[in-house]
């Protein structure tokens, strides 16, 4: 059971005093921002130990000029922000003595409110950390087995006895997407084949989920099991399906009771709500990935930067896993497969110190990214198609490389 922690992110004042007229995601007299709003965030401090050689992207950083030069690296991400026309919300510290913040543009033009630190966008593939996490958490409760094969969950499966819940845990199952993708930048994501014309809008969570467990079910594996990685949305999908079965209550409940509640992680769940940003200027009609039960475990999360700040912390200070499940998590599970050079653990990227995870999906797009020393954190968030988060997280880490210790 994780252990109580205190709140990481205090909620934004309203004003200018503290971010020159960034709102906490309710209605504002003004049109929504166009400028940049950046300050220091009102984050509570996390211990971070000093980076190491490895620990940032493969580099550690000198935090004593990164501290003298706060001001100076502050007005270069603005001008980075506003030379993307990013619109959203972007969270960096590095250490204990910088941070930065920037929140821009309109979670909901039509009731004049802008994107704050507090606005919940859809997450997209920073959802499967935290299927990876439960998993873990049923595991340590022998709930279930990381070897347990899907036969003992779908019976039914045809290949259910060759693929284990490990193999759906580090992208090595063979399984099918049911999500066609493109890169980070594009919002070209669609269900696959005819499942984009069967799920639809108005039908509820389980209709649409079966849709997707019967398509997935009906394909052939795409190669062997545990011989090659593949980023397959399918994977995460079934493994909410088996933290059902495992836990007994659905899977949003699951998370909900152990891992939000525990956190206080109040702005994160599944169904959208007033504080939820809208999807602006979307080049492709990706709607029905946001249909009820299409994004569930894999993609589905809704959530805030003050949540994710919230995980982070509860999750690096040992509040989530025991160690012997975060070292699972962190550690490259697809190693010794033949011509598979990169580093996977369960439901997120690695190299060296840092995780990665991202998605993009319809308009949202979203990066959260960390040293597992808390040395470095980096989220972004945003609801517009040409807000490209990954480009200015690759601007951001230019600046910083004179401060490479």
């Amino acid at each position: 059971m994780l252990k109580p922690i205190s709140i990481l992110l205090c909620l934004l004042i309203t004003g200018s005093a503290l971010l020159c007229g960034c709102n906490s995601g309710e209605e504002s007299e003004t049109e929504p921002a166009t400028q940049a709003t950046t300050a220091p965030a009102t984050v509570a401090p996390t211990t971070a130990a000093p980076a190491t050689k490895d620990s940032a992207d493969g580099q550690g950083y000198n935090y004593v000029a990164i501290k003298k030069k706060s001001g100076e690296i502050i007005s270069q991400f603005d001008k980075i922000v506003e030379a993307k026309n990013f619109n959203g919300t972007i969270y960096m510290k590095l250490g204990n003595d910088f941070e930065y913040l920037s929140s821009k543009g309109a979670a909901n033009s039509n009731k004049h409110i802008d994107n704050s630190i507090n606005t919940r966008f859809y997450i997209g593939g920073i959802t499967k950390q935290f299927t990876a996490a439960a998993v873990l958490m049923l595991s340590e409760k022998k709930k279930l087995s990381l070897d347990d094969t899907l036969d003992k969950y779908f019976p039914d499966y045809e290949a259910g006895g060759k693929v284990t819940v490990k193999q759906l845990l580090n992208m090595t199952s063979g399984i099918n997407t049911y999500v066609l993708h493109n890169d980070i930048t594009t919002p070209s994501n669609y269900l696959i084949g005819d499942l984009d014309e069967k799920v639809k809008e108005d039908n509820f969570a389980k209709e649409n989920k079966k849709l997707i467990l019967d398509w997935i079910f009906s394909q052939k594996l795409i190669f062997a099991p545990g011989t090659k990685f593949d980023e397959s949305e399918s994977n995460y999908f079934l493994l909410g399906e088996i933290i059902e079965q495992a836990s007994g209550m659905s899977y949003a409940d699951y998370l909900k009771i152990a891992i939000f509640a525990p956190l206080g992680m109040g702005s994160s769940s599944f169904e959208p709500d007033e504080k939820t940003a809208l999807a602006y200027d979307k080049a492709a009609n990706t709607k029905s990935l946001n249909y009820k039960g299409v994004g569930y475990s894999a993609f589905g999360m809704i959530s805030n930067v003050s949540d994710l700040l919230k995980w982070t912390d509860g999750l690096l200070n040992n509040q989530v896993l025991t160690p012997a499940s975060f070292k699972l998590m962190f550690s490259n599970q697809v190693s010794g497969i033949k011509d598979n050079k990169i580093s996977y653990g369960f439901g997120v990227k690695m190299n060296g110190k840092t995780a990665f995870i991202n998605g993009k999906y319809d308009a949202f797009g979203s990066i959260l990214s960390y040293n597992t020393d808390k040395s470095e954190i980096f989220v972004s968030l945003t609801n517009y198609t040409a807000s490209d988060n990954k480009a200015v997280r690759d601007n951001f880490k230019k600046v910083l490389q004179k401060y490479s210790a």
